[in-house]
């Protein structure tokens, strides 16, 4: 059943609040007043906890499978029902046992789907809407399968290619530590009684304040590195990072490529989902996670609802490529719009993965090159005093 949250005032006038679980918050007045209390407030808990809700795989799976269930024929409460009773062990149980007690209420889908926005963001509820509008609910899930699959490719070949030089490094700066830790340190006895070039004493300097005040610079780098995570999660730290993400060359590239694929497929997919082409421009501008870009976007929505168009708006940005507004511009022209947005995210979908290769291929030599750096500096100087000693014994 539901979880609703209450607050309440008791036999002695204090207030309380917590959760309760009924068919609907008409049932859950009534326990609370069976219990006598004074009920203030009751409305449905649409939070849950990360591990509760329906994302990535799980949602992928669910939508597939109530897909499939409504394109056979079975109706919608039923095939709720179906996969309520296939993933009763799993964290999700709740919310989907949720979305069955609401139908049954007389709720629609997307009214039960938007109590739960950590699962169900505005885009599969609007899909979700407009599929119950025209009567083609399985269709548009069908859709939203093909959208949020190919979502989590692109954010998968993002991992992908990010967790062998994230292995690389983590392993260099791994070697850097035991080289200043411990080699360094093992054999600074050879040279105790000799003079030392200024190269030499430098990384011997290095290596005893690497050991000697520890206490010192752990904290600082753990505090810091907490105070940018923290920085980050802000609206300004956000905005800051999407802002230098577009003057980083390379990096530039591989956010527009991005972007532009996930607003165009988006775009597609509301569109074939019979969504009002303004609503469905607000949606897809939402999904590009890049505020400078959408804001070129939200620039070019105000100029269509007056007769401009798409095409011509987009031509006149700076972050959009020429030939996404001249693609687009012949779609307007033919009536293929949908087909053309399609087709411009397959294309920059491909170009991102060719992106992610050229970047992962640039980062391991420039690790590799480091880390042999760091290496090389350290048995350098270990090597110069070694050197004069030799020659001294001719």
């Amino acid at each position: 059943m539901p979880l609703f949250q209450y607050h309440v005032l008791d036999s002695q006038g204090k207030r309380k609040k917590g959760l309760i679980e009924a068919q609907n918050d008409r049932e859950a007045k009534d326990k609370l007043r069976d219990m006598g209390f004074m009920v203030v407030k009751v409305e449905i808990k649409t939070r849950v906890n990360s591990r509760q809700s329906l994302k990535g795989e799980r949602l992928l799976s669910f939508t597939l499978q109530l897909s499939q269930l409504v394109g056979a024929g079975v109706p919608l409460y039923e095939s709720l029902m179906a996969i309520e009773g296939q993933c009763r062990q799993e964290p999700h149980h709740r919310i989907v046992l949720s979305l069955c007690e609401q139908i049954k209420a007389g709720a629609s889908l997307s009214q039960a789907m938007s109590t739960y926005p950590d699962s169900f963001n505005k885009l599969y509820c609007s899909m979700i809407t407009a599929g119950e509008a025209v009567g083609s609910l399985d269709v548009v899930l069908e859709k939203l399968w093909n959208l949020l699959s190919r979502q989590m490719k692109l954010r998968s070949e993002a991992i992908t290619a990010m967790v062998y030089p994230g292995i690389l490094a983590a392993f260099s700066f791994l070697i850097i530590i035991m080289l200043l830790g411990f080699v360094v340190p093992s054999i600074e006895g050879i040279f105790s009684e000799r003079k030392l070039n200024g190269f030499t004493r430098t990384v011997l300097a290095v290596s005893h304040f690497f050991r000697d005040y520890w206490w010192l610079y752990v904290p600082l780098i753990i505090g810091g590195v907490g105070y940018i995570i923290y920085k980050i999660r802000t609206p300004q730290g956000r905005l800051w990072i999407e802002r230098t993400s577009l003057k980083i060359p390379l990096l530039r590239t591989l956010v527009i490529q991005t972007s532009v694929a996930r607003f165009c497929r988006t775009m597609g997919t509301l569109q074939q989902g019979g969504l009002p082409f303004i609503e469905s421009l607000r949606i897809s501008r939402e999904v590009m996670r890049n505020v400078v870009i959408e804001e070129e976007i939200k620039k070019a929505e105000s100029r269509i609802i007056e007769g401009s168009s798409l095409g011509v708006e987009l031509s006149r940005t700076k972050w959009f490529p020429p030939m996404v507004s001249q693609m687009l511009a012949v779609g307007e022209e033919s009536g293929s719009s949908i087909s053309m947005f399609n087709r411009i995210a397959d294309m920059y979908e491909q170009d991102v993965e060719k992106t992610l290769a050229r970047l992962m291929a640039l980062s391991q030599p420039a690790i590799l090159i480091f880390m042999g750096g760091i290496i090389g500096t350290v048995l350098l100087a270990i090597l110069l005093p070694l050197t004069d000693v030799s020659s001294l014994a001719v």
